[in-house]
């Protein structure tokens, strides 16, 4: 059976000015917080945006399978099994991705965010201040914990999810029932979700233009200060890879928080970063996709999209595979392999 490509829209819907005025500068939050960080082949090329709804395609002919929840702004989704749970502008939505048939639904006026999945279990941040575990196969709520503020979709490690957002404070929750183990003040609202590492730190940034590093009871690592806010970091290698909203790329020692290499990007990025065969690769709005060395933020390569990306870029035979901003929905589109551009 061969898997699919999914198109969703994506809007972050943030409360405040200032998570407002991130998401337009930046462009990505809600695709990098969740971006894999490893190699990965035409298959991975999954989450991309459209404009309006749900669409699937097919990724060796790009031919478009599906097309649902037309009218609604989507979040990315994730996979269980057989089936998309995607949040629109009017609940949560289990879909089946061979036929994009909705299994079930679920209203709500207040759902803000992507869901998180850990096996069959699904759980869902609303701009509420609600965190619910959901019971992907039928929907059912197995519990709900309600915060004050607004909460990001949760990162997990072990027994436990983190999460926090406009109160000022990271919570970490007995993902088995909902109950608050413990909370610590970051000292400002955060950016956006915060993301675990695989030895048990637990990264947070904030308004602050911080960035804050705790283990998994609750104890402070290390705490640094940098020039410009930046989002929930891509995890690479030992390395957490920050764009900021001054345009800078930043490789950030994940065990002390100083900086290991910076690049400077001359636009916006408009997706997440990729990474693939050694290479970061960057979306930048008026199609240019830059290749850098991930060990050095070196310019390898330019690439161009002949319009906006609207998905992470993926290379295949030495050209670009994405999709771009198009009247009435995505479009797919290879472009063709620039020369090597000047080191930068």
């Amino acid at each position: 059976m061969c898997p699919l490509i999914i198109v969703m829209e994506m809007n972050m819907y943030l409360a405040a000015v200032r998570l407002l005025t991130l998401a337009v500068s930046l462009g990505f939050l809600a695709c990098s917080a969740f971006a894999a960080a490893h190699d990965s082949d035409r298959s991975d090329s999954q989450w991309v945006v459209s404009d309006s709804g749900l669409f699937a395609f097919d990724p060796e002919t790009l031919a478009m399978r599906w097309h649902q929840l037309q009218d609604q702004q989507t979040f990315e989704p994730v996979v269980i099994d057989d089936r998309l749970l995607v949040t629109g502008s009017r609940g949560l939505y289990a879909v089946a991705s061979e036929s994009g048939d909705i299994l079930w639904k679920r209203s709500s006026k207040q759902v803000g965010f992507p869901v998180v999945s850990a096996g069959e279990i699904a759980y869902l941040a609303s701009r509420d201040g609600s965190l619910e575990a959901i019971d992907s196969r039928t929907g059912s709520t197995l519990w709900q914990q309600q915060f004050p503020g607004w909460v990001y979709p949760p990162a997990q490690s072990g027994e436990l999810l983190f999460t926090g957002g406009s109160d000022g404070r990271l919570w970490a929750i007995d993902r088995n029932n909902g109950d608050l183990r413990w909370s610590s003040s970051v000292g400002q609202e955060m950016v956006y979700s915060p993301v675990a590492l695989a030895d048990g730190q637990i990264i947070v940034t904030t308004f602050n233009r911080e960035v804050i590093s705790f283990d998994r009871l609750g104890n402070r690592l290390w705490r640094q200060t940098y020039p410009a806010i930046m989002t929930t970091p891509m995890v690479l290698n030992g390395q957490l890879i920050f764009n900021g909203l001054d345009r800078r790329l930043r490789a950030i020692d994940a065990d002390s928080g100083k900086i290991l290499w910076q690049r400077q990007l001359p636009e916006p990025l408009v997706t997440g970063l990729r990474h693939q065969r050694g290479l970061l690769l960057a979306a930048l709005e008026s199609g240019r996709v830059w290749a850098l060395i991930s060990d050095s933020g070196e310019l390898q390569q330019e690439y161009r999209l002949p319009g906006e990306p609207i998905t992470r870029p993926l290379l295949v035979d030495g050209e670009v595979l994405g999709f771009i901003r198009a009247f009435g929905g995505p479009k797919a589109v290879v472009a063709t392999r620039f020369e090597q551009s000047e080191k930068k």
